[in-house]
């Protein structure tokens, strides 16, 4: 039967299977071929595995991860058994969480190799991590037993026994000489240099490493003269503090500190504090302040008692009456209703080279008292205090001080004055601005009151809710025009909500230190449009501005911002949400990126804004570029910390994926709900 499209195939007369007619090799030349084969797997399994060691220097596990993957696969096609594969491979599956599948490698390098001292201790560490310590135990010893004690590594094992024993009964104590000491090889005066940098939570962790460690803490008073708290709260909080979506992404850690911890500060230091400091989440009791009596009176510096701080008044006067030197630079006492007219008055006349202060929210302070305490012992009546920093934020008294500044010099020294108001129960302490804008119209030749004035913080004085609720008038705003409060030398300026300021106050207050300003939190400013703005810049090519917030200045377009953005070359912080920003501010961001000199971006923030998902990928891809074109080079700490591209309606989820591919290598946080 014929079958089209197939060959019939013809029957060899003979009975006899015809010879092929491919030519065979002959057995030497297949040898080589195989050798050479060999070779080259050896090689490509050697290259992947060296890239996949290099990502995981650097951190890069994912990419690290694929590498590996690579060369066990090369690895196992060609039947090669390496068990340093499956160390590595398994070393990267536990830094990213997948214990299984470490295990599951890390056994197998026990197989291929039984000395495998990485697959041991990954096993074991496993096995602790997962609650079963005894398990562990038992697989570290079976490596102790199986592998050299001359070997590498072996010590290693050996400490990871003991710690094992030790999790098991806490009344075990370490083999000697298991661990070295490396104050051992140091001198005193070294280790002391070395503790002095730890903070307090470390120095109580290091008093129970060895009797000579704590012998040595404690037998050097200068370790905890200056005394601090780590908060690792995320710093973006303070670049760009209208921006509300990172609190809750980064919640500031609430710590709690013992006051056994603080009771052994004032016990060890034995009067050689230079600062006193209350932490938040401290509850200090007499017998803790009665420690701090007990000492001889230090040569503190400062006197700091945080707003979570549970402290008495009566406590508060104590440490007061007691600390109070002329050796006091800087005093916060910030919310505190005991603070009043007649702490004041002792403070001016006891610590005459106070430097900085405190005191937000203490109500119970009255500005005619406050500048009667500094003129009092002030000698000449235009001479002024040594103070450089105030802080009086959710204060009633922030008008009278401005006005009064105008006229009375006492604090014209002032580089640093941060009057916000945050708490809305605080205005209601204060009846209106008639009385105070009819004696600044009559002061004759009002000066500058703070002419050297370098960072300023007036958030929410500018806001609508204020005005409505503390002043009779929209005065609130001419106010701070009229006092000329913003000077040429401002460099850091921060007015958050600033709805209510009207478009001639706006332009008249930011005409004079706009060119010169590095920080610029402008937000919900409804009357900043492009002619304003175009103004303000006016012929200066280069802009100093590192943080820039603009969030909710509806009334600026695209081309406006890609302007004021094009200027600004050291940029570091920036948020547009809220705004028409569009392709061509993004533009602006690659050309900055492009150029090596600038610092470069870490934290931009579009939420709610025109930028299209092809511009957005082009950002992604100049930004990686610039990581992998530097990252070798001196300025390797850079990367892009955070991308908001949250509710964009031209970004779509293609756009998204291809973003956070690209941004993954640097760890970038990517803020994206693509909206519906």
């Amino acid at each position: 039967m014929f079958v089209a499209g197939k060959k019939r195939k013809t029957p060899n007369p003979h009975g006899q299977t015809a010879p092929s007619t491919r030519p065979r090799l002959s057995g030497a030349s297949s040898y080589t071929t195989a050798g050479s084969a060999e070779t080259a797997a050896k090689a490509q399994i050697d290259k992947w595995y060296k890239l996949g060691v290099e990502n995981t220097r650097e951190r890069q596990y994912h990419v690290a991860l694929d590498y590996y993957n690579r060369a066990i696969a090369i690895a196992l096609n060609e039947s090669v058994r390496n068990a340093r594969l499956y160390e590595a491979r398994a070393k990267v599956l536990q830094k990213l969480g997948d214990l299984k599948r470490a295990m599951s490698d890390a056994k197998e390098a026990i197989v291929i190799d039984g000395s495998s001292i990485a697959g041991f201790l990954c096993v074991s560490s496993i096995l602790a991590v997962t609650g079963k310590l005894a398990d562990a135990l038992e697989v570290i010893n079976r490596g102790l037993r199986t592998i050299d004690s001359q070997t590498a590594g072996y010590a290693q094992m050996v400490i990871h026994r003991e710690s094992i024993k030790q999790q098991l009964d806490p009344s075990y104590v370490p083999a000697a000489n298991v661990q070295s000491d490396p104050f051992q090889y140091l001198p005193d005066d070294l280790a002391v240099l070395i503790l002095k940098q730890l903070d307090v939570r470390m120095l109580a962790i290091c008093r129970g490493v060895s009797r000579r460690w704590m012998v040595l803490i404690d037998s050097a008073p200068v370790i905890w003269s200056n005394p601090y708290i780590v908060d690792s709260t995320e710093d973006l909080l303070s670049q760009l503090p209208a921006y509300t979506k990172p609190r809750k992404l980064f919640p500031r850690q609430k710590f709690h500190v013992p006051e056994q911890i603080l009771r052994r500060i004032f016990t060890h230091s034995r009067g050689s504090l230079t600062r006193m400091h209350f932490p938040g989440g401290v509850a200090a009791t007499s017998a803790t302040i009665d420690a701090l009596l007990s000492c001889r009176r230090p040569c503190s510096s400062c006197i700091s008692i945080d707003k979570a701080a549970v402290i008495s008044d009566k406590l508060i006067n104590r440490i007061l009456n007691w600390g109070l030197t002329s050796h006091i630079t800087e005093i916060r006492l910030p919310y505190r209703s005991s603070i009043g007219d007649e702490a004041i008055h002792v403070i001016a006349g006891e610590v005459p080279g106070l430097r900085v202060l405190d005191i937000s929210g203490c109500t119970n302070i009255h500005m005619k008292q406050f500048f009667k305490a500094w003129n009092s012992v002030l000698t000449e009546a235009h001479e002024a205090t040594r103070l450089e920093a105030l802080y009086m934020n959710d204060h009633p008294g922030i008008p009278e001080l401005l006005v009064y500044s105008t006229k009375y010099r006492h604090f014209s020294n002032l580089k640093l004055l941060h009057i916000a108001i945050r708490d809305q129960h605080v205005l209601s302490l204060y009846n209106g601005l008639g009385s105070l804008m009819n004696y600044l119209q009559r002061i004759p030749n009002p000066q500058v009151p703070f002419p050297r004035l370098i960072d300023l913080n007036i958030d929410g004085v500018w806001d609508t809710a204020v005005a409505s609720q503390r002043f009779e008038s929209m005065h609130n705003a001419l106010l701070i025009c009229r006092c000329r409060l913003l000077c040429s030398g401002l460099r850091r300026l921060s007015a958050i909500g600033s709805t209510a300021v009207n478009a001639i106050s706006l332009h008249e207050s930011l005409l004079t230190c706009f060119p010169a300003l590095r920080q610029l939190h402008l937000t919900r400013a409804m009357h900043l449009d492009n002619n304003m703005l175009v103004s303000l810049m006016g012929t200066h090519q280069l802009l100093p501005l590192v943080s820039l917030d603009l969030s909710g200045c509806v009334a600026l377009d695209g081309q406006a911002l890609a302007m004021l953005v094009s200027r600004c070359t050291d940029l570091v912080y920036v948020n547009l949400s809220q705004t028409e920003a569009n392709n061509a501010v993004i533009a602006e961001f690659i050309r900055m990126l492009n150029t090596d000199q600038s610092p470069g971006l870490e934290v931009v923030a579009l939420d709610t804004t025109d930028i299209t998902g092809a511009a957005i990928r082009d950002f992604a891809s100049a930004c990686a570029k610039r990581y992998c074109r530097i990252r070798n080079s001196a300025n390797r700490a850079w990367r892009l910390r955070l991308l908001d591209i949250d509710n964009c309606s031209g970004i779509g989820s293609d756009a998204v994926s291809i973003v956070r591919d690209l941004l993954s290598f640097m760890q970038t946080r990517v803020l994206s709900a693509v909206p519906m």
